[in-house]
């Protein structure tokens, strides 16, 4: 065996460096550290609902929603309650404009839906990019 390892050294180094690699992407994988957080908007039947990491954000249903409005740009105002990571942020804030208001952005897009209810609750949300955040105002007002 001595000898084997020997005359084989590079490869037996290589199949360390491998194994160890291996330990490191299962260990990553079971801590969740690269897990990315995911939103979610839908609308079926008749609800609308905004996820952010499998939890409900808001949930209105159809005879709910006042009105939908395409924006680019808003005061968000301060934090009462909110996460901030390094796609999205999802809270509850507050403004002069809204007062209290429910937010769900991708940061990274600079589209904006600020979707009013019949009771004055205001809820400012995107999608995956500009375009989308476009397309999905356009459903709610058809919808």
């Amino acid at each position: 065996m001595a000898d084997f390892t020997e005359k084989h050294q590079g490869l037996v180094n290589m199949l360390k460096i491998l194994v160890g690699v291996i330990v490191i992407v299962i260990i990553v994988n079971a801590l969740g550290i690269f897990k990315s957080a995911a939103v979610t908007v839908k609308i079926e039947d008749e609800v609308f609902t905004i996820t952010y990491e499998d939890e409900t954000v808001v949930q209105f249903s159809k005879e709910e929603i006042q009105s939908a409005e395409l924006v680019t740009t808003f005061t968000m105002g301060d934090a009462v309650e909110s996460i901030s990571e390094k796609k999205y942020t999802v809270g509850t804030w507050e403004n002069e404009d809204w007062g209290q208001y429910t937010l769900c952005i991708r940061q990274s897009v600079e589209s904006y839906i600020v979707l009013t209810t019949t009771d004055g609750a205001v809820c400012v949300f995107n999608y995956e990019s500009a375009d989308s955040t476009e397309a999905m105002c356009s459903a709610l007002l058809a919808w």
